[in-house]
């Protein structure tokens, strides 16, 4: 994060300090209908960093004060049914369990310590209780969210703003649905209309498989406009046609964009990424009704896990120095639960044409075409991406409003 940092301290255009009146609805018509002059920004886990938690109800609030249009979160469900906000498989990381139960704190850098599964936990009078702790070992007074506590924070601060739900575990999304049916922002529009779900393209293959599905039925029924995003992995690509998916799912009216985990120019995902690019420039749907531009593709800039911490007092960084490891020849470390962290070139394997994994690289995800894009440092984005006149927040806002005048964030 610190080289990001000094180039965008060159960067002359302002960064947003603001909450902006957006539309919600414009926002997902955004990823509907791309713009060359807008990429829109999700920010990964809210804006977390420089001592804010992530999955959090403060990393939600700073996303929007920042002015960010879209969050993605992560979803996961405890033992007793619970839907949770965490990321990793294991409370560890994120949470005060290890002090909270009297065991070894679980260090990232070492991968050594208390890590016991969310889906061997139970949520109610246990996890419930955990402390969130930040990307410098602080532990917070906020406790572990569900996906409610932070659909209701939204409401109650008022804030106009989509989420990404990326669902973890198939068997979360369901209740998710039935969990948000009454729930609302405070304009009043039904958070399943203004929450995305993102969901690994191999669990439902084609729309018919989407479909079938009962909670999907009840939406239809009750005219909730669902708003799905299928990922597609690299390992996809190896075991069934996600081009002939990707191309079935522009045709419905419910699929708003498709996600490549891809890596690298020419690797797993091509296929799949060139049908979406296919779709755009040929607009070959069946109908006139059909021909959407749902020509959207997205990936997630992969800055790494390992930023200079506010304070190390709280972490033995084992074999690693920062900011001297947060980009080792090109690539970035990632954390990889119960191990020390690991480079993503190392993680990329097969999965890339080159052996790099390229999400790293702010030039390149550009050149790949993406049309919206998940970032750690959405706001350090934002002034990137103004400075290329990619940045046209006028697209999303609500009618009758209009842009503050640009004020700079305090970290740029």
């Amino acid at each position: 994060m610190l080289a990001l940092s000094l180039i965008l301290s060159h960067v002359l255009s302002a960064a947003i300090a603001a909450r902006l009146p957006y539309d919600v609805h414009k926002i997902i018509d955004a990823f509907r209908h791309p713009h060359d002059d807008l990429i829109i920004l999700c920010a990964h886990r809210g804006s977390r960093w420089n001592g804010t938690t992530e999955n959090s109800r403060d990393g939600y609030f700073r996303a929007t004060q920042n002015g960010i249009e879209c969050i993605e979160t992560d979803i996961r469900m405890s033992a007793d049914g619970h839907i949770v906000m965490l990321h990793d498989a294991g409370l560890g990381r994120t949470t005060d369990v290890g002090e909270y139960t009297g065991q070894t704190a679980y260090n990232p850098f070492t991968g050594q310590g208390y890590n016991p599964l969310l889906r061997k936990s139970n949520y109610s009078g246990f996890v419930e209780n955990l402390h969130l702790r930040d990307e410098g070992g602080r532990v917070h007074i906020e406790t572990v969210p569900l996906v409610t506590d932070l659909v209701q924070s939204i409401h109650d601060t008022g804030a106009n703003v989509v989420l990404q739900l990326d669902f973890k575990e198939k068997d979360a999304v369901a209740p998710t649905y039935y969990a948000l049916k009454s729930m609302t922002n405070a304009a009043g529009v039904p958070a399943n209309e203004w929450c995305i779900y993102k969901t690994q393209a191999v669990w439902w293959k084609t729309p018919e498989d989407f479909e079938a599905e009962a909670w999907v039925q009840d939406a239809f029924a009750n005219n909730i406009s669902l708003t799905l995003l299928p990922v597609y992995q690299p390992a996809d690509s190896w075991s069934w046609d996600i081009a002939a998916s990707v191309k079935a799912f522009q045709r419905t009216n419910y699929s708003i964009s498709s996600e490549f985990e891809k890596k690298s120019q020419g690797g797993p995902l091509q296929e799949g990424q060139d049908a979406v690019l296919d779709g755009r420039a040929e607009g070959n749907f069946d109908d006139e009704e059909s021909r959407r531009d749902v020509a959207d593709i997205c990936t997630s800039f992969a800055i790494g896990d390992l930023v200079q911490p506010i304070s190390t007092a709280f972490y033995d960084t084992a074999n690693f120095s920062l900011p001297a490891d947060e980009r080792v020849n090109g690539s970035v470390f990632q954390y990889s639960e119960n191990h020390a962290p690991v480079l993503l070139d190392i993680f990329a394997g097969n999965a890339t044409s080159d052996g790099r994994d390229h999400r790293s690289d702010f030039d390149w995800i550009l050149q790949q075409g993406n049309t919206w894009v998940i970032a750690d440092t959405a706001d350090l984005w934002h002034a990137r991406l103004q400075a290329e006149g990619k940045r046209n927040l006028t697209r999303m806002l609500a009618d009758g409003k209009s842009l503050p005048e640009p004020g700079r964030g305090w970290y740029v």
